[in-house]
Order: C-alpha cells, then structure tokens, then sequence
C-alpha cells in the first residue's frame, strides 16, 4: 500500500461524505492536486477536524492506492496563516474554484503550488486584491501552456505600438482595431499589454483603466478556458461592488 508523509498542502475544497467522512481536494507540492477520503474527520471526537481548513497550510500523510487514498494525519504547517476577509476572502474563494476546474487531478506542477501559496499571502492587502488576482491568473495561465501573447500584433507579427488598441482574442492574440470583430472580445490598450508582457504590475495597479482593461480581458480568457462554466464565488463579489 503506498504511503506519502509529511506533503506541504492546501485544501481546495471539501465536501461531506457518509455520516462522519470528508472528501478533501487538496494542492500538493510534490503530487499536485489530490483527492483524499478523511474518515471520521466530522465526528465529534475527531482529532483532524480543527486542522482542515482551507487557505491554511497544513502538513498532511495519506495512504492508500487508486483514486481515493485516505488522509492519515493533517497538521499545520509552521507558518504563519493569511488573514483572509471580506473580498479578500472572496478572493481566495475564486482562486480555488479556479483550480478545481483548472488542474487535472495528479498532475505534478510545483510552480502551481508556489503561484497559489504567493497569491494567498499577497491578498492579505486588500489595496492590492485587483492586482494581486491579475498576476495570480496570467501566471496559472502560462504555467499550465495557456499563455497570452502579449508583445506582437497577432496577423502581422509586428511589435505592439503604445497608442493603439487591441482586440484580443484567445488562441490568437492581439488584433489591432478597425475590424470587424466577435461579440464580446475585449478592447485594450497597447500601452496596458506591453505592462502587462513586462510584468509591470505596479504600474498597472496604479492605473484605474489598465485595471478595468485587464478584468475584462482576464475574464474573457478564463470563461474560454472554462467553457464558460458559471463560478460561484463571481456571485459573492457582486454585493461589495
């Protein structure tokens, strides 16, 4: 029977199972994402419930083979958790549902691991949340083979001009305007994309527009990558304006 021990790990999502069970998904370092039976982890006298929280790093052991081993033991890990509130926590929600559809389950992919645990920590700062998610989802993006093109006109190949503004569309790049274009494809401004292809996001933080710009194109990028499945923490965002 294989056993794994001592993994550094983050909960993605629970959910219950039979009388006193738990199914985790938790992000693993070394295994990626992972689906683990916690037996007995709701009853009253279980010593795992008060360490399975989620945006909290934990040191966990399973084992077991197929596709469901169980949790062995679970504790925190030696660092110090985020404070998470109000639309940062919201925040952190997104990030995880992100994953749940995003990651397919055992693939190994250590920087996915480092991008979330960085993400959790810099949400902490709720002036930087806008910022902070924009990073979060170009850098998943990139790390799982999706990457924006972000420094050259898409049909010529020619360097993208500060003045001009784009089309941008998923799989292709961006298209300078002036042609007929698909519903909803978002417009965004060259000045914007070559920041964001530097990786200046401070300069973009500092933007209101370049802000506004690059929600519109993230969300239309993540919807494709979706298949345009609803996300439940978007909802949650809606009553804080």
């Amino acid at each position: 029977m294989s056993i794994v021990n001592t993994q550094i790990a983050y909960i993605l999502h629970k959910r219950a199972y039979r009388e006193t069970s738990s199914i985790l998904e938790v992000l693993t370092r070394d295994f990626g994402r992972v689906s683990l039976m916690a037996r007995g982890s709701r009853g009253a006298r279980s010593k795992l419930a008060g360490n399975l929280l989620l945006f909290t790093p934990l040191l966990i052991s399973w084992q077991g083979k197929g596709d469901l081993p169980y949790l062995k033991t679970a504790e925190r890990a030696d660092l110090k958790t985020p404070v998470l509130k109000s639309k940062s926590l919201f925040s952190a929600m997104y990030i995880n549902e992100l994953l749940m559809y995003l990651l397919h389950r055992n693939d190994v992919n250590e920087e996915v691991f480092e991008i979330y645990h960085h993400c959790l920590y810099a949400l902490e700062s709720n002036s930087d949340i806008e910022i902070s998610l924009r990073e979060f989802e170009i850098k998943l993006l990139e790390t799982l083979g999706f990457g924006l093109n972000l420094s050259t006109e898409a049909d010529t190949g020619q360097p993208l001009a500060l003045e001009k503004r784009y089309h941008y569309y998923v799989e292709h790049g961006a298209v300078a305007t002036g042609k007929a274009v698909a519903q909803n494809v978002p417009l965004v401004s060259g000045e914007c994309l070559l920041a964001l292809s530097n990786k200046q996001y401070s300069l973009l933080s500092e933007n209101a527009l370049f802000l506004a710009e690059l929600k519109q194109l993230m969300r239309y990028v993540i919807n494709h990558h979706l298949g345009y499945k609803k996300l439940k923490s978007r909802e949650m965002f809606k009553p804080l304006g």
